[in-house]
């Protein structure tokens, strides 16, 4: 068994909830978190995604200054919570103890700090670390190809071709439609089975209010960034199929 701790890295403050929640929730704001998952057990310290600091947000991201613009939405600020080194040292860690970091996906805020682990092994699908921009629709949400190459001139990445079992418990399935291949991450814990999942959601993505239920035969609400809403649509339901109620 497993045993799962969210890490809250920085947040957006404030950002359209509809980029999230695909045509609907439009003028919501929300805050979103910039996350990384602890994953023990057997002997392994696995990370997945790594999120993004304020500073290499203004450094990377916007580093004409600018604003920050994406489907019409201008961008505050992200704002730190604590760095991850932090977070780690708090949990008797360090960067050299994590075995493994599996990467969901490439937008910006998820592999940021990836690059910060030198001795890890990086799990990452073959054709999503292809497809960086997959289009130039996108090229906003993922980091300078320089994030891309140093992460992968550790010579510790791993490609993907498809669904991959870690070790018993800890599983990697593929979910593209948010991007061109991400992938979840199924983990067996004392509370139950539990999905990563692999693409920018909130809760309503998976569960939707009874307004939307009652209106419409939508088991669950596409991500709202996507390269093809019913191929995320299909991935999301995977994952609840995968995890059941967890």
């Amino acid at each position: 068994m497993f045993r799962i701790t969210p890490m809250v890295v920085a947040f957006g403050p404030q950002r359209e909830k509809s980029r999230f929640t695909y045509m609907h929730d439009f003028g919501v704001k929300i805050d979103i978190p910039y996350m990384s998952w602890l994953i023990q057990g057997k002997g392994l310290n696995v990370l997945v995604d790594t999120g993004c600091s304020a500073e290499d947000y203004r450094r990377y991201v916007r580093p004409s200054g600018a604003d920050l613009v994406l489907a019409g939405e201008t961008f505050k600020d992200v704002q730190d919570v604590k760095p991850l080194e932090e977070q780690l040292a708090e949990r008797g860690l360090t960067i050299d103890d994590i075995d493994i970091v599996i990467q969901t996906h490439l937008d910006w805020d998820h592999c940021m700090n990836t690059r910060k682990f030198k001795k890890s092994k990086v799990l990452v699908q073959r054709y999503e670390f292809q497809n960086v921009p997959g289009h130039v629709f996108f090229k906003s949400t993922y980091a300078p190809k320089s994030i891309y190459e140093e992460i992968a001139s550790t010579g510790n990445m791993q490609l993907l071709d498809g669904d991959y079992v870690v070790t018993k418990g800890l599983e990697v399935i593929t979910t593209p439609g948010h991007s061109p291949m991400g992938q979840s991450i199924v983990v067996d814990t004392e509370k139950g089975r539990h999905v990563i999942a692999g693409m920018c959601t909130v809760r309503d993505n998976f569960y939707p209010p009874e307004e939307v239920l009652s209106r419409s035969d939508y088991q669950v609400i596409p991500a709202g960034m996507h390269y093809d809403p019913v191929v995320c649509y299909n991935s999301m339901l995977r994952i609840k199929e995968v995890g059941g109620d967890n």
